[in-house]
């Protein structure tokens, strides 16, 4: 079976094979619009920047905000003042908060028979997406914060003991919220199998100097394509960066990896909040940092709604004579992260074929593809036992 993906440019294309009642291999083609470094080769920084904040695939504010970081280290100018970094973590927190938004009232609910809460997306982000002062700022982080407590998850914000066992989180889930509904239906659909291969690793949280550390002061193409860490591949995004919260963990630990990706998303959207509320606290690195790594070569690290990006820069002669950098799908989606170690680690007991839609249909949501993506599942026979 093939799900489309919406009409537009090459999508993700992602091809499962079964034998049987199981997904034996897995393949994910990333068309090379993903990767927005080529574009802005031969432009100005300043035309790169205008380029990347109107034509970037997904996460606008951090693309360009990345380049213009990296732009201004390989130059040498002095950092922004404080107000001015102000401006720029809100504008961020605020472009992740509206990405998770829509996964989460828009994306998600349909898969598990609910209406998308279309209006009160619209709400949200007709305010996210324009830029704001302190004070509209600090109350829409307000506004959002109520968003998750309230609405999403009120089962989780009326009580002060956690839940210590999937019976008791399903009992809360129950007690009220519209992303509750749709993590029941995640939850019902069982726990899965340990990945194939192991679990990812998850991706922490590094510097911009602690990556030209480990990458070296240019990345190679390998890297860009399919980049690792200490040799491995590895997942980020809200996962990675909430795997620590006992509520996360508890989903981990019984094998709801789905499930904790989505619970892991709206600890996001709270705390994409809270950083619109107080920028830069003690116990929270700041989204986006940049070093000069040599003469006219600077780079910048950025988180995003779906993970770590990466952008490194060169300039010569006043232009952007090479420019690389590494999505978040490019971690999430490689041949031996996340996505293509679980699609083939199933239930135990085999599933039929419109399980296996299902199950890899929620699963590359929850990894959060930045561009469409479809999904082409071929049955083949089981390969005949010898003997």
């Amino acid at each position: 079976m093939n799900t489309q993906a919406p009409a537009g440019d090459d999508p993700i294309r992602i091809t499962a094979t079964r034998e049987g009642d199981r997904v034996t291999q897995v393949k994910v083609v990333i068309p090379a619009r993903a990767w927005m470094g080529p574009q802005v080769v031969g432009m100005t920084p300043a035309t790169a920047i205008a380029h990347l904040r109107a034509h970037a695939s997904h996460s606008p504010r951090a693309h360009a905000c990345a380049l213009e970081q990296a732009c201004a280290m390989a130059l040498g100018e002095a950092p922004a003042d404080l107000d001015s970094q102000i401006v720029t973590e809100r504008a961020l927190a605020a472009e992740m908060a509206d990405a998770h938004l829509k996964r989460l009232l828009i994306d998600w609910p349909p898969h598990f028979g609910f209406e998308p809460r279309l209006n009160r997306f619209a709400e949200f982000h007709r305010q996210l997406i324009t830029p704001s002062d302190p004070e509209t700022a600090f109350a829409l982080g307000g506004e959002v914060l109520d968003l998750v407590a309230r609405e999403m998850l009120a089962g989780f914000f009326n009580q002060i003991r956690m839940p210590h066992g999937i019976g008791e989180f399903i009992d809360r889930l129950n007690a009220g919220g519209s992303l509750s509904s749709v993590m029941n239906g995640l939850i019902a659909m069982g726990a899965s199998s340990p990945p194939a291969g192991g679990a990812s690793t998850l991706l922490g949280t590094l510097s911009a100097e602690a990556w030209v550390s480990s990458v070296g002061p240019w990345p190679t193409a390998d890297f860009v394509r399919q980049p690792t860490y200490a040799g491995a591949a590895a997942e980020t995004g809200p996962l990675a960066r909430h795997a620590p919260s006992p509520l996360v963990r508890l989903l981990l630990e019984r094998g709801h990896r789905v499930s904790a990706r989505l619970f892991a998303k709206a600890i996001d959207v709270a705390d994409c909040a809270s950083r619109m509320r107080h920028p830069f606290t003690d116990d929270v690195p700041p989204l986006l940092d940049a070093v000069r790594v040599d003469a006219l070569v600077g780079m910048a690290r950025v988180a995003t709604s779906r993970g770590t990006l990466l952008c490194w820069v060169r300039i010569a002669d006043g232009v952007i004579a090479d420019c690389a950098m590494v999505p978040a799908g490019a971690w999430n989606f490689h041949p031996d992260g996340p996505f293509c170690r679980e699609a083939v680690s199933g239930p135990a007991g085999g599933e039929d074929l419109e399980g296996a839609r299902k199950r890899l249909t929620v699963l590359a949501l929850a990894l959060d593809p930045s561009i469409g993506h479809s999904l082409e599942i071929i049955d083949r026979p089981p390969a005949k036992k010898r003997g």
